[in-house]
Order: C-alpha cells, then structure tokens, then sequence
C-alpha cells in the first residue's frame, strides 16, 4: 500500500476516482471510496489536497446522510478532511456546515445505537477544530448529550461523558442555560450509574466533570449544585470538590483554556493577560474576559 511520502504525488490520480466512487448509488461502493479518502487524509499533507478541497469537503456533506452500514466510514472520512484541510480555522464553514449536517442526522435517529457510537468515537479532532465556536452549537449538542447519558449501553454513556468533558474544556461551557441542566443530569446518571456493569468509570468520568464544573463557573455550580448536595445517594461526592481531584482539574483547566485561545489565533489578546498572577480566581476572571471576546 503506498503512504506518506509518496502518496501525494498520486492525488490527482487517486483523488477523482474516488470522488467517483462517493457518487456512487452503491452503499458498498461508496464505503470503498470512503476508505480510499480516510487513507489519504492519513498520508497526505494540506497543501497536497488544496486544489480539490471543496469539492472533497462538499461530497463529504453530501454523503453524510449515508446508509447505517457505512455511517462509520463517513464520520471517519469527514472528521479526518476537514480537520487536515482547515486545520487551525474554527470559523470555516465548511465546519459548520459538516457539524451541522451531523447533528441533523443524528437528531432524526437519536436512539441509533450505532450512528452515535461511531459518531462519539471519531468527533474529537473536529470538537478540537472548531474550538470555542462549539458555543454556537449548543442547543444542538446538549440536548443529544443529556439523551444519550441516559442509554441502556456503557459504551455510549462513556463516550459521552468523554465529549461533554471535552466541550467543556473548549467553551469553558460560557453564557449558556445548560448548567444547571447538566449538573441535574450528571446527578441522576450518578445514581443510575449503581445498576451499570463500568459503574465505576462511569462515576469516576462524572466526577471529573463535575469538579470541572465547580472550578469554571463557581458560584452557579454552587447554585446547581445545592439540590442535590443533601441527596444519600450523592454525600460521597462533597468531599472531591475540594482537595488533590479539584486542584489537578484546576491546572488542567488552565492549561486547556489557554491552548484553546492559542489554537484559535488569539495570541494579541493573550499578551494582555498576566499569566503569573497569584490566585486562580484572578485568571479565571482573565479567561472568561477573553472568553467573551472570543466567542463573540
């Protein structure tokens, strides 16, 4: 099989005839054409696939709306091209288009056992392309999230607990109405976690959620967080809110949060920021200000 380095050479050869192949009435001939273009974005740089990026990222649009025996290959496909073609571009609209056409294939099928976990397994590069404009996204993601907490398998509830702690790394979770809502719905899923075979992972991933949640937004976690605090079945969680979990996730979540303004080219306003200040309030406070300025 011939990779990287040489592939690239062979892109206008290799690359019509698999666009050929997507165009294709046939399920099976168009996986084939998928897996053609999931080895390219493998092998072959950004540069190699600029003379037919639009029109690779069109047929991926296009074939989003695929057949179950080949959805896999087609979220595989788009997440690898579009993330190598735009790269470090948040605001392309080819990612939102190819988001969006996601999410409205996925909201006709939620209970889809196999479009969600092939969907949850490979969303994480373009989650990490797109950056703090996943703000733009919400009332889209969340409402899939907090259904699919809920689902009979572990897979998907592991998978994404995964996605929600990674989004909120992005967006810091910034101006929105879904705290509270997610908080209710670690809690349950919490509990619901008892009658589970990775019960334990399942908490252990709800916990570091949540400690993320208290150290990002603070005092409305606390709000959140009060109706359930004297609940039996949660008492075991007050004391990781405080302590080695809580200050590990508060590095982390510092760390996150300025790659993330690196990663979408915000360097002049980072230079504002005193990145050596003493208390970690004071840089939470930096970031939500350049959080604002960002996502706007």
């Amino acid at each position: 099989m011939i990779d990287y380095p040489h592939l690239g050479r062979l892109c206008s050869l290799v690359i019509p005839c698999a666009l050929t192949a997507l165009d294709h009435w046939s399920p099976a001939i168009k996986g084939q054409g998928m897996i053609s273009f999931i080895h390219l974005a493998k092998n072959v740089n950004a540069a190699e696939l600029s003379w037919y990026e639009d029109v690779i990222l069109d047929a991926c649009c296009q074939n989003i709306a695929s057949s179950d025996d080949i959805w896999h290959l087609v979220v595989e496909m788009s997440v690898l091209l579009v993330t190598c073609i735009q790269q470090s571009n948040p605001r392309s609209p080819w990612y939102e288009r190819m988001l969006n056409e996601m999410l409205s294939h996925l909201e006709r099928q939620p209970r889809n056992k196999e479009r969600r976990v092939a969907w949850l397994e490979c969303i994480e590069p373009l989650l990490n392309g797109v950056g703090l404009v996943l703000l733009a996204h919400f009332s889209r993601i969340f409402p899939l999230f907090f259904r699919w907490m809920h689902a009979d398998d572990d897979t998907t509830v592991l998978l994404v607990l995964e996605r929600v702690h990674t989004v909120l790394k992005l967006t810091w979770i910034r101006n929105t109405t879904y705290i509270e809502r997610l908080v209710d719905e670690l809690a349950t899923l919490y509990k619901e976690a008892v009658l589970k075979i990775a019960r334990e992972e399942i908490r252990a991933r709800i916990l570091q959620i949540l400690i993320l949640l208290q150290q990002c937004k603070g005092s409305q976690f606390e709000t959140a967080w009060d109706k359930h605090k004297d609940d039996p079945n949660l008492t075991a969680l007050g004391p990781s809110f405080s302590g080695r979990d809580a200050a590990t996730v508060k590095n982390s979540l510092l760390i996150s949060m300025k790659m993330t303004l690196l990663n979408n080219d915000h360097l002049h306003i980072i230079s504002h920021v005193m990145w050596g200040a003493t208390t970690f309030t004071y840089e939470m406070n930096c970031l939500e200000g350049l959080l604002d300025q960002v996502a706007t």
